[in-house]
C-alpha cells in the first residue's frame, strides 16, 4: 500500500531511502495514436534498480484494473537500459584508452605529411621539415608525438572514466524488481476524469507524428506543465514526476535556434516524439541489442582509428614535382614500400628488403603508407637552385662572383643516383664550380694577352661581359657529358652579382 508521510522530517528521511517509498505507477491515455503510457518517476525507478531493491509497488487505476504485465515491461526495460548504458560508457572508455594509445602514431603520421610542403618554404622549411620529419618517419621520433598527445589522451581517459562513474549499472537481473507483489488501487478515477480533456489535447499533439518543432513542443510543455499542477492537487505523485520530466524534455526541444553569426541561426531543434516517450512507453523496445551495440562502439573507434590512419597516406603530385619514398627500417614488412596510384595501380619495389627506395613522378593522385611507416622526400623538378660562389680574377681589390644557376631535372633514374635532392643540388654546385673556374681562367688569359696586359681595360671587359660569359659558359655545361648524365639541363641566363669580399 502507499505510505502516507506523517511529518516532513519521516518524508526526508523515506526520500533518502529508494525502498521506503513504494514505486507508483498510473496508466494514462496520453500516447501517440491512442495508446496509453505509465507514469512513474524515472528518476526513483533508476535509483531502485541501480540498488537491486525490491520496494513494494503499486499500480493506481480507474475502476477497471489496468494491465500489470505492462509495469513488468517498463521495470525490465528500466534494467536493460541502465545495464545497456552503463556498458556503452565501459565501451566508450575502452574507445577512448585505444584512441588515446593510438594517438602518439597518428601524431607522428601527421607531422611527417606536413613536413613534405613545409620543405619548400625558403629560408627555414628544410630545417623545419627535417625536424617535423624524425618524428614522423622514424620510431625514433616518436617522442615528441608522444609529449604533443599526452594532454589530450589524459583529457580522453579522464572524461571517459568521469562518464563511467556517474553512469548506474543495474546490478540484478531484469526479473529482480518482479518479486514483490503487485497491489492493484482503484483510486485514480478522480484525477484522470479531471484530466480527461487535457490527455485527449496532449495525445492530440502527438499523435500520428514522428518529430515535432519546436513551436509544437513548447505548446506540449505546456500542456504537461498543466497536467503536473493537476497531478499535484489529487496527490498522484507518479503522475507528478512523469509530467515534470516530459515538459523539462520538451521545452529543452522548444528552444529558439542559436545563432552562428549576425543574421545566421543553426537549425531549430526539433524533437522525436518515440526518443522522448520511451521510458513511459510499455510497447517500446531497444533498437539495437546490448551485445551488438558494445562490439559496434569498439568497432567504430578502431575503425575510425585505421581510416584516419590510411588517410594520411594519400598524397598529390603535381607534373613538376617527383617523391621519394624511404621504407623506415624499424617498421618495414613486405608491401610498405608500394604505391597506388589513382588510375594506375599498385607498384611496388622489386627488393622489399631494408633501404629500398620508391620513385614517383606526378601529376597524380598516390597513396602510400603513411609514416612512420616510410618517410617522404618531395623533389621539385624545375628551377633547382644552384649557387655558386668564386673569385673574381681581377687585379684590384678581392672580389667575389656569386652566380645563382637553375637547372631542371630532365632524368629522374640519372637524379636519384646522386642521392637526397639536398646532395644533388650541393655536388651540381660543385661542378659547375670547377668549370666555370676554368672557363673564366682561361677568359681571363685570353683578355691579357689581347689588351697587352692592360689589368684596367681587363677588369672592365670581365664586369661588362659576364652576361655573355655566363650564357656560353651554360651552353657548353649543357653539351658537356659529365652534367648531363646527371639527368640535368641548366637554364641560360642566370642571376650574378659582383661583390667584395
Amino acid at each position: 500500500m502507499r505510505a502516507e508521510p506523517s511529518s516532513a522530517a519521516s518524508m526526508t528521511s523515506e526520500r533518502d531511502d529508494p525502498a521506503a517509498i513504494p514505486l507508483d505507477y498510473v496508466p494514462i491515455p496520453a500516447g501517440p495514436n491512442g495508446s496509453v503510457l505509465i507514469a512513474h518517476d524515472r528518476h526513483r525507478l533508476r535509483q531502485v534498480a541501480g540498488r537491486a531493491l525490491i520496494p513494494a509497488r503499486t499500480l493506481r487505476v480507474d475502476a477497471v484494473p489496468g494491465d500489470a504485465s505492462a509495469v513488468d515491461r517498463i521495470e525490465a526495460k528500466a534494467v536493460r537500459g541502465m545495464r545497456r548504458s552503463g556498458r556503452h560508457v565501459r565501451a566508450r572508455l575502452w574507445a577512448h584508452v585505444i584512441a588515446a594509445v593510438g594517438l602518439p602514431f597518428l601524431v607522428a603520421a601527421l607531422l611527417g605529411l606536413s613536413s613534405v610542403p613545409i620543405r619548400n618554404v625558403p629560408a627555414v622549411g628544410a630545417t623545419v621539415a627535417d625536424f617535423l620529419g624524425s618524428a614522423g618517419g622514424s620510431l625514433g621520433g616518436l617522442p615528441l608525438a608522444v609529449v604533443i598527445s599526452l594532454l589530450p589522451s589524459a583529457w580522453l581517459i579522464r572524461r571517459a572514466h568521469g562518464r563511467v562513474a556517474a553512469r548506474p549499472l543495474a546490478r540484478g537481473a531484469e526479473s529482480a524488481l518482479r518479486v514483490a507483489d503487485l497491489q492493484v488501487r482503484q483510486d485514480a478515477g478522480p484525477f484522470l476524469a479531471a484530466a480527461d480533456g487535457l490527455l485527449a489535447d496532449i495525445g492530440g499533439l502527438m499523435g500520428g507524428r514522428a518529430r515535432i518543432d519546436g513551436q509544437r513542443a513548447l505548446r506540449l510543455a505546456t500542456r504537461f506543465d498543466r497536467l503536473k499542477q493537476l497531478a499535484a492537487h489529487y496527490n498522484q505523485d507518479a503522475v507528478q514526476a512523469f509530467a515534470a520530466d516530459m515538459a523539462a524534455q520538451f521545452r529543452r526541444a522548444g528552444q529558439p535556434p542559436r545563432r552562428l553569426i549576425p543574421g545566421l541561426y543553426a537549425r531549430r531543434n526539433s524533437a522525436h516524439i518515440a526518443s522522448v516517450i520511451a521510458p513511459y512507453d510499455p510497447a517500446s523496445r531497444s533498437r539495437v541489442p546490448t551485445f551488438l551495440s558494445v562490439p559496434a562502439i569498439l568497432l567504430l573507434g578502431a575503425l575510425t582509428a585505421v581510416v584516419t590512419f590510411l588517410a594520411a597516406g594519400v598524397f598529390r603530385l603535381s607534373a613538376d614535382d617527383a617523391l621519394i619514398l624511404l621504407q623506415n627500417e624499424a617498421a618495414v614488412f613486405p608491401g610498405s614500400g608500394g604505391v597506388f596510384a589513382l588510375g594506375k595501380g599498385f607498384d611496388q619495389p622489386e627488393d622489399p628488403g631494408l633501404g629500398t627506395l620508391s620513385v614517383l613522378q606526378g601529376p597524380g593522385l598516390f597513396w602510400s603508407w603513411p609514416q612512420p611507416v616510410t618517410d617522404r622526400r618531395l623533389i621539385n623538378l624545375t628551377d633547382r637552385a644552384a649557387p655558386v660562389t668564386l673569385i673574381l680574377p681581377t687585379e684590384a681589390e678581392p672580389e667575389d662572383l656569386v652566380v645563382d644557376f637553375q637547372y631542371d631535372v630532365t632524368d629522374l633514374t640519372a637524379y636519384i643516383r646522386l642521392g637526397v635532392p639536398e646532395l644533388a643540388d650541393r655536388l651540381i654546385a660543385a661542378v659547375l664550380q670547377e668549370g666555370l673556374t676554368q672557363l673564366l681562367g682561361s677568359w681571363r688569359d685570353s683578355l691579357v694577352t689581347e689588351h697587352g696586359g692592360d689589368n684596367a681595360t681587363v677588369n672592365e671587359e670581365l664586369r661588362s661581359g659576364m652576361d655573355d660569359f655566363l650564357n656560353q659558359f651554360v651552353d657548353i655545361a649543357n653539351a658537356n657529358e659529365r652534367l648531363t648524365g646527371l639527368g640535368i639541363i641548366v637554364k641560360p641566363r642566370p642571376d650574378f652579382n659582383i661583390q667584395r669580399t
